[in-house]
């Protein structure tokens, strides 16, 4: 009898050794200029980019008010990780979030002494798998990467050429943002998927176009809409000067848009994409005409006069355009900056095209600037910086009917968490052999065992992991080269703690691979294929140190 209820003691902490809670956890992680804590809303972290290093697939980033220079003060921000979600404009304690009103700035800090080797182009960039990307409510300022003559006037030479945001996934959306003085484009995504946005945000003072889509991939979809985009200029001897490039792929929607002070015009089509939709955006001042497209028999043809205008609104078919109503050419009424829009306007005044000078002059007085303006060349008044100060208010039209509205609604942002119980089985690698007589029985089954760490593989035998979501590696038997054949086929969740710990432990792979490699925790899965000596694939959930 006493030994009956020892063996039952045994197994019942057999089982509780075992079975583990495993928690999906995503995580709400805080960021405060200044401090130096652990993350939480009551003890933050004072670094954005040690925050972004962190996170994992489905985290959210809540950042306050004050000025980021990330890591090294190089004024890089990069996203590894899938559905992250970065919430910048909140106040001190968090508890109001208003983007335009608590500006959270990232920039290269003003007295950065590294190079730019390794550096990303982007001041928000993506890396790895980074799709669902939702960066809302940031300042990125390109003035600090640039390099200013004593005019005043841009140098290209010596200043960090390239967007000031940057990716390369699925389904990226950037709200609520300034986009500001880059020395290149604003805004360049290689756009895949259905639910790409743009929205309520500026981009000001870029060089070539304020956004491209001109890499979109088929069948996406990239809508921009209550955005302000406007002083474009072009580049020397690679031209630009528009607001929206558009690509010969995907869908670009344009709605409720502000382009004003294009040097070339607002919106390029020149591959002709029958697609795109342009729907009630006010234009002005677009020195080159509204709208520049290739007609279905390979004409590039330019709409510059307002009677035009009114044509592609009645029928868009005809201008390569899958739908447009509404679109406008009006005066919103803003205020620019007085220094700057005085160059600005010296500078476009020496090639005046087919801009209104009437309006022009109207600026001109309302800012106390003289009426004739003194003509500026290539290299005089030629891309100043725009001040950040004179963004707001003074950018945004009081009525909010186009472009940027400052008063919101702004998107509140929670992680979600899941749970899920298992209880792991643990076995030898040889279990997983062909010949094992209960290799087939491991399917679905939670198991733990001992394995190499191998380079990865290109194999997606379980559906329950695909290739979108999952990378495939080698868990090797234990003492093998990458080279041998008895291998399991290992799928980690990109961007989870499995993922992140593999690559930790995969840096030093000769070392714990002469130990006997590590600890796997997942769901095996049979493989029913004669082909293979080691018929299983594993969803990892946790690598560990022996």
């Amino acid at each position: 009898m006493h030994d009956a209820k020892i063996s039952k003691t045994i197994i019942i902490l057999f089982i509780l050794l075992f079975c583990f809670i495993y928690p999906v956890f995503t995580e709400d992680i805080y960021v405060k200029a200044g401090e130096s804590g652990k993350g939480t809303k009551e003890n933050p972290y004072g670094t954005l980019w040690k925050a972004m290093e962190k996170a994992i697939r489905g985290d959210v980033i809540h950042v306050t008010e004050g000025i980021y220079t990330g890591k090294g003060d190089s004024g890089a921000f990069i996203a590894k990780v899938p559905n992250l979600t970065l919430a910048g404009g909140y106040n001190g304690d968090f508890s109001d979030r208003n983007p335009f009103k608590y500006q959270t700035i990232l920039k290269r800090a003003e007295d950065y002494k590294g190079d730019w080797t390794g550096l990303p182009s982007g001041i928000i960039a993506g890396q790895d798998d980074h799709g669902g990307l939702i960066a809302d409510g940031f300042v990125l300022e390109g003035r600090t990467r640039n390099n200013y003559k004593s005019t005043g006037d841009l140098s290209q030479q010596g200043s960090f050429s390239g967007p000031a945001f940057e990716a390369n996934g699925t389904n990226i959306k950037i709200r609520n943002c300034i986009i500001l003085n880059p020395c290149g484009v604003g805004i360049y995504v290689t756009w895949k998927g259905e639910e790409n946005e743009v929205s309520n945000t500026f981009v000001l003072n870029t060089l070539y176009t304020g956004i491209s889509t001109r890499s979109a991939q088929p069948d996406s979809i990239i809508t921009i809409k209550h955005s302000t985009i406007g002083f474009v200029w072009f580049q020397p001897s690679k031209g630009g000067g528009t607001s929206i490039f558009i690509g010969s792929q995907g869908q670009t929607i344009l709605d409720n848009n502000i382009f004003m002070f294009n040097q070339e015009h607002a919106v390029l089509n020149g591959f002709g994409n029958e697609d795109t939709i342009l729907t009630n955006n006010l234009f002005f001042q677009c020195q080159g005409g509204y709208y520049k497209y290739m007609d279905e028999d390979g004409k590039n043809l330019l709409i510059w006069k307002s009677e035009e205008l009114e044509e592609i609104n009645e029928d868009s078919e005809f201008y390569m355009l899958l739908e447009a109503e509404g679109n406008t050419d009006k005066n919103p009424k803003l205020k620019p900056d007085k220094a700057y829009f005085e160059k600005f306007s010296n500078f476009v005044a020496g090639e005046p095209g087919k801009l209104n000078m009437d309006e022009m002059n109207e600026w001109r007085k309302s800012l106390g600037l003289p009426l004739q303006a003194e003509a500026g060349t290539g290299s005089k008044n030629w891309a100043p910086a725009y001040p950040l100060e004179s963004v707001i208010p003074m950018l945004a039209m009081s009525n909010g009917k186009y472009g940027v509205n400052l008063s919101g609604p702004f998107e509140s942002y929670s992680s979600v968490s899941e749970e899920e119980t298992y209880t792991y089985k643990e076995v030898e690698f040889g279990k997983f052999e062909k010949n094992d007589s209960g290799v087939k029985g491991l399917s679905k089954t939670p198991v733990m065992f001992n394995a190499g760490l191998g380079p990865n593989k290109m194999e997606w035998y379980v559906k329950d992991a695909d290739r979108d979501n999952y990378r495939c590696v080698m868990l090797l038997l234990p003492g093998e080269s990458e080279y041998t054949r008895k291998y399991v086929y290992g799928y980690l969740l990109k961007g989870s703690d499995a993922e992140k710990d593999w690559d930790k432990y995969y840096k030093k792979k000769d070392n714990y691979n002469k130990k006997g490699g590590v600890v796997i925790k997942g769901i095996a899965y049979y493989i029913d294929s004669g082909s293979i000596p080691y018929p299983v694939g594993v969803i990892v959930k946790e690598v560990s140190r022996k």
